[in-house]
């Protein structure tokens, strides 16, 4: 599959190799085959969201913000609604969204994405991904549907609007106490 958007990170290709070492195995000498392989992305020369918010201001004019945000909207938008099969990224953090030299966002680590029929719910045990991003549901149910991508949006958006990361308590805060929050 093949993403094209201006809020993806762009895949530029990639390097595979393969060595042989002689090495020991269960007390036999044998040739193991090595295999490594080496994704290539664009380069976004201003790095990652994360390293942009930090304790109680932020660099970034308003408006600067609103198009972080909207950017990042509109790239989520994409993975669920404009490709034939959606993908949900399930570790939307600003750690995975990289800046480039206009500041514009673009997602990238798509390491634990699932592509997803909108029309089920999907349960899984493994729930991977990082507190404090990850929708309540998803901890505690395992339960993943595109609203889980859309929690850990509404975290970012609080970050970029305050300039505050990880607020305290976000992982397991009911409802009622994360509204207050807000």
């Amino acid at each position: 599959m093949r993403l094209q958007h201006p809020n993806i990170v762009r895949f530029r290709g990639y390097c595979h190799e393969t060595v042989w070492l002689y090495t020991e195995f269960e007390g036999q000498k044998v040739f193991a085959e090595i295999s490594e392989m080496l994704l290539c992305f664009e380069y976004l020369p201003k790095g990652s969201l994360d390293v942009h918010l930090s304790g109680g201001s932020s660099e970034f004019d308003w408006y600067t913000r609103y198009k972080i945000i909207e950017g990042i909207c509109n790239g989520l938008h994409y993975l669920h609604d404009q490709i034939d099969k959606s993908i949900l990224h399930l570790d939307l953090k600003p750690a995975n969204i990289l800046l480039d030299d206009n500041l514009a966002p673009k997602i990238t680590d798509f390491g634990l994405s699932r592509q997803f029929d909108q029309r089920q719910t999907m349960s899984s045990p493994n729930r991977v991904g990082t507190l404090g991003y990850m929708a309540p549901e998803r901890i505690d149910e395992g339960i993943i549907t595109p609203k889980s991508d859309i929690f850990s949006l509404g975290v970012i958006i609080m970050e970029i609007i305050t300039g505050h990361r990880h607020y305290p308590g976000v992982s397991g805060t009911s409802s009622e106490d994360f509204i207050e929050l807000v």
